[in-house]
């Protein structure tokens, strides 16, 4: 109802006593220090330019209309104080009240450039209204200079290539870099406030920006060592010019990027499901579980471990009989070699059966080697020390290998012929 009254009063009168134009002169010239009227004041015009609280029917759009008439008339006396107060490098006025004031206009100015299109957009690049805005960046109330960056904050968030022209034509961003470097070392507000509206454009990778920064202001904040912003601003504009200077890279790499591997996660989800469902009494000590590969194994891989295990046993082999040879030859030597439990007691076994089915033996009746006769001793004594040293040679463990391994000798010794038998004996 409102905005109805104002556009047919605009028909009829002049801007000078329009409603919203006497609303903005009360905000202007209110006398309180605090300014607690004017604040009042904002807010009413702010909800009255808010887009959000304008209809649109079908005969006509109260948003389009209104804009257009707020813009015409009645936007050059919301700005006239900024724009006198702004002719020259720094603030005309720099008094608590003024800062104040301006700081309330440039937060309307900020809502309209995130609520409105190109009518803001229109006033800001024609009227030149960032340059002036930004000489209050050099102001002494640390609040003003604040609202004057985060309106041009706000303007490259946009991501609006016209206002990014704007922008670069101007060089709007040196009294942004001279505030940063004017504040040197110190760690507050607005230190933090222009590290991250560069750290914006990194992030974003805005590239007309990007390459305009660095090529005009990167002398000034190469030393700048204590955030990586501007050294990642730096990297970027290389890349830049590294992909104009190799197009045919730059479509590589995207080429690659869209062929990037990726695992699917089915294959994951089940070797997960696989992990869980394995027993763990079916795990020994120490035994990994690996989920089984879907690359099929040649026989190359197959057939080396088991050459290997050939290999090695026939080397043990021939080890053990090399040192049954040289025991029956010398007949004395000592069995001090540390045997496992299973190892020694199937080497005594062993002793016993060998020695039961030898000629001389004690228990064969007949035989020359009686039980009071020194010769079967010495010769049962040789028999179970050969025997004995041959089991010394496996490990402290008792592996199920060398056990058959055992066996077989034990075959062998029991099939030798007596002729044979009696050679060894004598020898």
């Amino acid at each position: 109802m409102v905005r109805e009254f104002v556009m047919q009063e605009a028909q009829q009168n002049d801007d000078d006593i329009l409603l919203i134009n006497l609303i903005i002169e009360h905000m202007i010239c209110d006398t309180d220090p605090e300014l607690g009227g004017a604040v009042l004041l904002m807010g009413l015009l702010r909800t009255l330019v808010d887009p959000e609280n304008m209809l649109a029917t079908a005969n006509k759009t109260e948003k389009t209309e209104f804009l257009g008439f707020f813009y015409k008339h009645c936007m050059h006396v919301l700005t006239a104080p900024l724009l006198a107060n702004t002719t020259e490098d720094k603030p005309s006025k720099d008094d608590f009240q003024t800062a104040q004031l301006l700081a309330l206009i440039l937060e309307l100015l900020t809502f309209c450039v995130e609520h409105h299109t190109y009518h803001i957009k229109n006033y800001i690049i024609n009227k030149d209204i960032l340059r002036r805005v930004l000489v209050l960046m050099a102001s002494k109330h640390a609040f003003l200079a604040l609202c004057a960056l985060r309106f041009k904050r706000k303007i490259i968030g946009l991501k609006d290539e016209f206002y990014n022209r704007y922008i670069m034509k101007s060089f709007l961003f040196e009294p942004v870099v001279k505030a940063f470097l004017n504040n040197g070392s110190r760690y507050n507000l607005m230190n933090s406030a222009i590290i991250e509206m560069f750290e914006f454009i990194r992030v974003e990778d805005i590239k007309s920006l990007t390459a305009h920064v660095i090529e005009n202001y990167w002398k000034a904040l190469e030393d700048v060592d204590y955030v990586q912003t501007f050294k990642g601003l730096k990297l970027r504009f290389e890349q830049q010019r590294e992909r104009q200077d190799n197009p045919k890279l730059d479509s590589m790499r995207s080429i690659l990027r869209n062929h990037r591997y990726r695992r699917d996660a089915r294959t994951l989800e089940d070797e997960e499901e696989m992990w869980f469902n394995t027993d763990e009494d079916d795990m020994e000590d120490g035994e990994a579980v690996v989920p089984p590969s879907d690359k099929p194994k040649n026989d190359e891989d197959i057939m080396d471990p088991i050459s290997k295990f050939m290999e090695r046993k026939k080397l043990k082999e021939s080890e053990e009989k090399e040192v049954l040879l040289k025991t029956n030859l010398s007949g004395r030597q000592s069995p001090s070699f540390k045997l496992s439990f299973s190892s020694g007691t199937k080497s005594n076994l062993t002793s016993q059966s060998s020695a039961s089915n030898l000629p001389g033996s004690p228990g064969s009746p007949g035989s020359p080697g009686s039980p009071g006769s020194p010769g079967s001793v010495s010769k049962s004594t040789s028999q179970m020390a050969a025997i004995t040293t041959k089991g010394g040679l496996v490990g402290l463990v008792d592996y199920p290998d060398d056990d058959e391994e055992d066996d077989e000798d034990e075959d062998k010794e029991e099939t030798l012929p007596l002729s044979k038998k009696a050679k060894l004996e004598s020898s």
